[in-house]
């Protein structure tokens, strides 16, 4: 038997386990069905967190941070964005580089 018949022949017995396992589990009453709710933690109430005391205190020195500015534009006003910045300095002109000239 090759691989490829190995793998369909696995294929085909899983799906059939499958199978037989969903009819059993269909076919019994509703009081002899096992409670497979009870392998998985669920969000009902029953095995969840447990919630806290109390929430836990705020980290550093709180709000405004030390570092924070207030932004130079404010984008509610009217006007231009560009006009709450300068314009950025322009490099200086430089000669043109001498070429030699033919002698």
């Amino acid at each position: 038997m090759g691989s490829k018949d190995a793998a369909i022949l696995l294929t085909v017995v899983v799906h059939v386990v499958g199978t037989l396992l969903l009819v059993w589990l269909l076919v019994q009453g509703q009081e002899d069905r096992p409670d497979l709710r009870g392998w998985w933690r669920g969000d009902d109430g029953r095995d969840g967190p447990q919630p806290r005391d109390e929430p836990p205190a705020p980290r550093g020195g709180g709000l405004p941070l030390p570092v924070a500015r207030p932004s130079r534009v404010r984008l509610r006003e009217p006007g231009r964005i560009a006009g709450g910045y300068r314009r950025p300095v322009r490099r200086p002109a430089h000669e043109p580089a001498r070429h030699p000239e033919r002698v």
